[in-house]
């Protein structure tokens, strides 16, 4: 394994083509003990022009429990005199994972000064043991407030066959990575455990109180039941719903099949 002193020493004055080694980097933070090392199949590349650190070909970044796959990783760091790893780019095929959290995307930016990490592609999934959330355009996680946002074909499932879609979610997490709240918007569609379907233009959800409410447009579908109103609340955990006139229509409107005895 070679080390940072050992490549600065023996290095051209620009660019380090390595071919199926790993390099062991100075850690992400300098509060950090763990230093990040970076292995790659196909070459790495040390360019002091871009203060940057490229491997490609089945390349992994890790520190500890996380670890970052992908075909290409970059490791930027902030200068000559001060080496710290400030942000690394994955791209291609994105696999990542820590001691909570996994999922995969196209694209993979973490900045360290904010402990953002940004997801990008088609196909970005975030993965807890608690949920799993996707989205087609970006999924931002901030590691130190504990925010989730999702935009575009959003989803998160929140245990069984229960999970709420929308074009954004903004979900708020606990320190042990549990669901506190999420704030739904754009075409919201509650899918629940029973089958039961809730449509609105806007949904809030409170997993103390395990309430969910939803604004604007409401529309509830229980089997052949259909009821339609200006706001309701859901409750996830007993299945109590109630549904409220607003000052659009100042009605409640349904159609209630009721089982007959005979």
């Amino acid at each position: 394994m070679l080390t940072v002193d050992f490549v600065l020493k023996h290095a051209k004055k620009y660019k380090l083509f390595i071919t199926g080694i790993v390099l062991c980097l100075f850690s992400l933070n300098s509060a950090v003990a763990e230093n990040i090392e970076i292995e790659a199949s196909g070459f790495l590349e040390w360019n002091q022009e871009d203060k940057s650190y490229k491997a490609i070909g089945n390349a992994m970044a890790s520190q500890g429990a996380r670890s970052i796959k992908a075909d290409e990783i970059i490791a930027f760091y902030e200068s000559e005199e001060d080496r710290d790893i400030i942000r690394i780019e994955a791209a291609g095929n994105v696999n990542f994972a820590d001691s909570n959290n996994s999922g995969y995307s196209e694209k993979l930016i973490y900045e360290m000064d904010t402990q953002n990490v940004s997801l990008a592609g088609n196909k970005s999934q975030f993965k807890s043991i608690k949920f799993t959330a996707k989205a087609s355009k970006i999924i931002q996680f901030n590691e130190e407030n504990g925010k989730l946002l999702l935009q575009k074909d959003a989803e998160i499932s929140i245990g069984g066959n229960r999970s709420i879609e929308a074009q954004q979610i903004e979900i708020l997490l606990t320190d042990t990575g549990e669901v506190r709240t999420i704030k739904a918007s754009d075409v919201v569609k509650l899918v629940e455990e029973s089958g039961r379907i809730a449509l609105s233009n806007e949904a809030f959800y409170e997993a103390e109180s395990g309430n969910m409410r939803l604004i604007d447009s409401v529309q509830i579908i229980d089997g052949e039941n259909h009821l339609k109103g200006d706001n309701a609340i859901i409750n996830l955990e007993t299945g109590y719903s109630k549904i409220f006139a607003g000052q659009k229509t100042n009605r409640v409107s349904g159609k209630l099949i009721l089982g007959t005895s005979k």
